[in-house]
């Protein structure tokens, strides 16, 4: 506003001889880029009042009320033309800035996903005790029976954990009733020398031998909201994705909705309430 009246001053200060109107186009572009549209507008009206006022004064009085609404027309156009082409580079500007974020975000997202991909391995016997600890973490927090919180409990699964990793197979319940020894393999995810989750997965049964099913999957509470449970089910589908994937999970759980985003439908309901479900490659 301030420079909008040292420029009207100087115009009028010049007479005739100078004209400083076209320099109201600095205030009017600068409203327009730092304080919107509205504020432009009110520029635009303001550099046309000035640049009126100042000829009509200053210079040739308008003969007739058609002259003077020509001229305000004209003035308003330039000034208006100004706004708009600093909004329009404001705009450019801010979508540029936007897009570069959102390019800034993705990288960053990207490089971390690629350091939590590379983090995934087969587990070994001495991730057990880790294995164990989330657990007893997921029992805790309602995602898994509260029966795996016990320490005989937690003895016995350390036995039947680490002899699943040695010989690759284990005896399950079948989901139709009765029991067969299946194939067992359990991956780990861990950076900084910890393991922040884990997955379980099972042989379905003795005639679908190429099937494999998500038994268990757990994520440290430390570690919830990075994207990692969404690793690991990526990591399965994909390292699997010409086999027949199956899972079970509660209803309205978090796993529920992440695996049907990845293709997986529901065929029953267990006994015991869970979902299960089926992707077919």
């Amino acid at each position: 506003m301030l420079l909008e009246a040292i420029i009207f001053l100087l115009d009028m200060d010049t007479g005739a001889s100078i004209s400083y109107a076209p320099f109201l186009s600095i205030p009017t572009a600068m409203a327009a880029w730092w304080l919107g549209r509205w504020p432009a507008l009110l520029f635009v009206v303001l550099s046309t009042a000035a640049r009126v006022i100042d000829y009509s004064i200053m210079r040739v009085p308008h003969q007739s009320p058609l002259m003077l609404t020509y001229d305000i027309l004209q003035s308003a156009a330039f000034y208006g033309c100004v706004a708009l082409i600093a909004l329009a580079l404001r705009r450019q500007r801010d979508h540029l800035l936007k897009h570069a974020r959102h390019i800034r975000s993705s990288v960053r997202h990207e490089r971390h996903l690629r350091h939590l991909d590379s983090s995934i391995r087969r587990a070994v016997p001495d991730d057990v005790p880790a294995i164990i600890r989330l657990t007893s973490l997921a029992g805790a927090s309602g995602n898994f029976d509260q029966i795996v919180t016990d320490s005989v409990r937690q003895a016995a699964l350390d036995s039947s954990f680490r002899a699943g990793i040695l010989q690759g197979s284990a005896l399950r319940d079948v989901w139709g009733g009765g029991q067969c020894t299946v194939p067992i393999e359990f991956w780990v995810a861990e950076f900084e020398g910890e393991v922040h989750s884990y997955m379980m997965l099972l042989g379905v049964n003795q005639q679908d031998v190429l099937a494999r099913e998500l038994h268990a999957m757990v994520v440290d509470p430390r570690y919830r909201g990075h994207g990692l449970g969404n690793l690991m089910v990526d990591f399965f589908c994909a390292h699997y994705k010409q086999r027949a994937l199956i899972a079970a999970c509660r209803p309205d759980s978090t796993m529920l909705y992440m695996l049907l985003k990845r293709g997986f439908t529901q065929t029953s309901v267990s006994d015991q309430g869970y979902l299960l479900l089926r992707r077919v490659s």
